[in-house]
């Protein structure tokens, strides 16, 4: 089989077996692609010559170590050893120059990594999840060509190296459930990174200044994190989120849920649309110069101690945008009603709707009279409010929560043909997944004005709150229309029914507010400029980078 170029023994059912004689010679000059599932020596033999080799698979084999000694292998790029449970340490890399993808998941009793590895300057993706007695990782110094590097899951590495030079590459750097306890200052020559993970991360307290240079960061995940913020009590000057922090200029998403030792939010970067400190129990302060309309969900469950920003939300109501180019058509309730998102929304503790709410009900619903000139050039949207609660036990999952609104003319009653019909809903109260909630929270949402309706015809509104979770009520909500400042001064004040307060003045007490990595299914496919093998296997250099391999 002098032109054999791939040969692929799968036997992931485990129930083939397959015999190497004891003199066979592993000598195959032609073969690009080798797929061995389940491989069932502990070595390679010490004959294997196939200095052709493109791609290397043996994912569940029974391998120790790969090959002793120095092994060439000048055209191989892919190498997946995944779920190798007994392999104990890498084997050398320095004649595997052009290496681009090591994967290396779940091999649970790898110890050992060569330092070779750091001088594979072609690597794009280095992977290493669930690698849980890896106890030690080499300098990253030369992997200039790294994109990924995923060690989530290697819950005995408590240090993450030092980078000493730019990392221009690198966008997506995963430490989920690791040990480690801090991050090296030098992060901040990763100036490419996109995603940073650090959910889970139980003994992280802080991050370095420097992470404030990374200026295209999307993603923050520090959920989990729970002794995040303890230096702040030990040390009295460390903050365990850096000020720089705003200079985040390109970061959406901000995860902090069950950082229960946090105890203040800086500012924030005015990017940021969604941010997740739920069960951040000893969280007391948040920034004076985080304006809480600028994102489009923050979620605050169980933050027992947040007592104080409820005139915030008031105030930050003015600065919602004017309203948006939404088209929806007019329905009845008989027909499927569209659905509109919500432009903000946010969860505290409470158990009351605030007084500056000028519709407020017992219950899930309110109707509403408006009079002839309610509807202004000023108008920019409603502010929508309900106090959800789990019916008997805790919640410990998220929801949606929903609210159906009805529109129309005197006597209508709200269910005849033409009247003006949707559902607002907001979807961002699902983030509150794996949170244990057993009091009372107050949600607020804003939806906004949006063109392709006539709400200057309307004279009744019905507003019906609801969630998608038998177990999670609405026991009593509110309704404010929002204008703009001036029309809240001058317009709105001659009718009644609908001004919107402009003064700091709220209640305490009762209405205190509050990869996927590598998707390690071992699929192989391989092409060369010359043939192809049957569909199942066909795949060029540039494609490891598909979503096969990336997500």
């Amino acid at each position: 089989m002098t032109k054999l170029r791939l040969l692929r023994i799968d036997d992931t059912q485990m129930q083939c077996e397959v015999h190497i004689p004891h003199d066979f010679k592993f000598h195959f000059d032609e073969l690009r692609c080798l797929v061995w599932c389940h491989y069932p020596l502990k070595l390679l033999s010490s004959d294997f010559e196939c200095k052709n080799l493109v791609c290397l698979s043996m994912p569940n084999s029974h391998l120790t170590q790969l090959w002793e000694g120095n092994k060439v292998f000048e055209n191989l790029k892919y190498m997946d050893l995944s779920h190798s449970q007994y392999l104990t340490e890498t084997p050398d890399f320095s004649r595997v120059t052009n290496l681009k993808m090591l994967i290396l998941d779940g091999c649970t009793q790898l110890c050992k990594i060569h330092p070779s590895l750091g001088d594979l300057d072609k690597l794009a993706r280095l992977s290493l999840k669930n690698c849980i007695n890896l106890e030690h990782f080499p300098s990253i110094g030369q992997l200039v060509s790294l994109e990924d590097l995923i060690l989530s899951g290697c819950s005995k590495l408590e240090k993450f190296p030092d980078i000493f030079q730019h990392m221009p590459c690198l966008w997506k750097l995963c430490l989920d459930g690791t040990a480690t306890t801090e991050l090296p200052s030098s992060i901040g020559y990763a100036t490419e990174l996109v995603r940073l993970g650090l959910k889970n991360c139980r003994k992280l307290r802080s991050l370095p200044s420097s992470i404030g240079k990374l200026t295209l960061l999307e993603t923050l995940s520090l959920s989990g994190c729970s002794d995040l913020g303890k230096c702040e009590v030990n040390s009295g000057n460390l903050d365990a989120l850096p000020r720089t922090l705003d200079q985040l200029c390109s970061l959406w998403r901000l995860e902090l849920q069950n950082c229960r030792s946090l105890r203040a939010l800086p500012a924030l970067p005015s990017s940021l649309e969604i941010i997740n400190a739920s069960n951040c129990e000893s969280l007391e302060d948040i920034s004076p110069q985080a304006v809480f309309s600028q994102f489009r969900s923050c979620m605050f469950g169980n933050c027992l101690k947040l007592t104080k920003f409820q005139s915030r939300m008031e105030r930050d109501l003015q600065s919602m945008a004017a309203p948006v180019d939404h088209e929806i058509q007019p329905s009845t309730f008989e027909e499927q009603n569209p659905e509109v998102p919500v432009l903000f929304s946010t969860v505290f503790p409470g158990s009351g709707i605030p007084d500056w709410f000028e519709h407020r009900s017992e219950g899930h619903e309110i109707n509403i009279q408006v009079s002839q000139n309610w509807y202004t050039s000023n108008f920019l949207g409603f502010a929508l409010s309900a106090v959800v609660a789990p019916e008997k036990e805790p919640l410990t999952s998220g929801w949606k929560t929903y609210c159906d609104l009805g529109c129309g003319a005197p006597n209508s009653k709200l269910k005849s043909n033409g009247i003006f019909s949707f559902s607002i809903v907001d979807d961002s109260t699902e983030l509150l997944e794996h949170i244990t909630i057993g009091s009372d929270h107050w949600w607020l949402a804003y939806v906004p004005s949006f063109i392709g309706f006539a709400p200057e015809k309307w004279s009744c509104i019905k507003f019906s709150f609801r969630t998608d979770r038998e177990s999670c009520i609405v026991k009593c909500c509110g309704v404010c229309p929002v204008y703009t400042k001036s029309n809240s001064d001058d317009e709105s004040k001659s009718d009644g029914d609908y001004s919107y307060r402009d003064d700091e003045s709220n209640s305490d007490g009762d209405y205190s507010y509050s990869d996927d990595e590598y998707k390690s299914d071992t699929y192989y496919s391989y092409s060369d400029n010359e043939s192809n093998s049957d569909g199942n296997y066909s795949y060029s250099d540039d494609e490891y980078k598909s979503d096969t391999y990336y997500s």
